[in-house]
């Protein structure tokens, strides 16, 4: 914008439209009274279109009466318009600008902390009470916070564990990853024991790492029998160990189930309400959906909507509950989809007790049978699973 331009902008001016049939004269007249006036286009002989400035539009009128024209206003431009537009659409104006400055001051909070290189919770609350003493929480300026060098410097020299501290802003959360020390395993020393079976099984596989072999892949064992012996040697020459190592076996378990034919399940009955939410950090407003839940039973689900602009997130979100109404209904099951669900059951109680590297070998329907509108079942499972339990060995023995 040249300097012309910014001084017509600046006092404003207006683009109109002149019809007569002295419009030549009218322009000759405005020429020799030096109106401030351009962009000078003739549409046809009686019809001219232009730009005129604000102070001198209102001078025009006695020439208008003088040339016997019409004047038809296209457009107005420049400041004193604006500042008319915004008299006027005085609420409108003044809710975006506070739009602006609230977006601004949200912008230019914390309201998330993500932490990543730590491994124990106890680490991770304790690094957090030491961002709060710096500032650095939810809900507080960025400005009001020590800056990321002090920040890095003060974890560091407070947690010892800590060798390392990375620390940068990305929008409205703070990501701080961390490396700890990793300190040397120490070795506690065990008393010298033995490995015996504590489970009646028959052997399938074993890792010793110290200690003396007792058993043979194939042999049964039972509760107590000698498995990894911590007793290395001769009788002269004894050396007394602590027995390392793992035994698998092969170990049988039962299980009893019962499944009625008529099962009664939670269905959707196709009833919902919406209710939507803005969301500023941990703060939730309902903005739509206030009537009350009416469903006897119902389930929710939730989805969270926000705009990432290159990595930066916007502090406002929002979030749609869907809560929709649900009922028992009962549904009638054959005998084998009954065995089915039965097994899946039985299955899922076995594993609740199981070491959670034992594996189901086998499984089978030792005994079905249905009675009083129920199937009931036997189960028998194989499960190869560790079986060796610490025995200390007394001196003396």
């Amino acid at each position: 914008m040249g300097n012309k331009e910014m001084i017509h902008w600046w006092e404003g001016y207006i683009i109109i439209r002149v019809k007569g049939k002295k419009i030549e004269r009218l322009i000759n007249r405005m020429m020799s009274q030096r109106f401030a006036a351009w962009n000078l286009v003739r549409s046809s002989e009686d019809e001219a279109r232009f730009s005129i400035a604000l102070p001198h539009f209102f001078h025009l009128r006695a020439l208008l009466k003088e040339t016997d024209c019409r004047v038809h206003i296209i457009k107005k431009r420049g400041l004193p318009f604006f500042f008319k537009s915004v008299r006027r659409r005085g609420g409108l104006f003044g809710g975006a600008v506070c739009f602006v400055l609230i977006m601004y001051m949200l912008s230019s909070m914390i309201w998330n902390i993500e932490i990543e290189g730590v491994k124990l919770p106890e680490t991770e609350q304790a690094i957090r009470s030491e961002l709060a003493q710096l500032g650095v929480k939810p809900g507080a300026f960025k400005f009001r916070a020590e800056n990321g060098q002090t920040i890095q410097r003060k974890l560091m020299e407070q947690m010892p564990s800590v060798t390392w501290v990375g620390y940068k802003y990305q929008g409205t959360t703070v990501h701080l990853k961390v490396v700890e020390k990793t300190l040397p395993e120490i070795q506690t020393k065990t008393n010298p024991r033995h490995l015996v079976a504590k489970k009646k099984a028959i052997i399938h596989d074993y890792f010793v790492e110290q200690g003396q072999t007792m058993v043979k892949i194939n042999q049964y064992v039972k509760p107590g029998d000698l498995l990894v012996s911590g007793i290395l040697g001769t009788e002269k020459q004894q050396q007394i160990v602590s027995a390392q190592g793992k035994v698998w076996g092969e170990v049988w378990y039962e299980g009893n189930i019962e499944v009625p034919l008529v099962q009664k399940k939670e269905v959707l009955t196709g009833e919902a309400l919406e209710r939507f939410y803005v969301k500023v950090g941990p703060l939730s407003l309902r903005v739509w959906g206030f009537e009350s839940i009416s469903f006897a039973s119902h389930t929710s689900d939730t989805q969270d909507y926000s705009v990432n602009i290159k990595g930066w997130t916007f502090p406002i979100t929002w979030a749609k509950e869907t809560i929709s109404a649900t009922e028992k209904k009962k549904t009638e099951i054959n005998e084998q989809e009954a065995l089915e669900i039965g097994k899946q059951i039985s299955r899922n109680n076995l594993y609740r007790k199981l070491q959670p590297e034992a594996v189901i070998k086998e499984e089978n329907v030792l005994r079905k049978h249905l009675e009083n509108g129920k199937v009931y079942i036997k189960m028998h499972y194989s499960v190869i699973e560790d079986i060796a339990s610490e025995q200390l060995i007394i001196q003396g023995d």
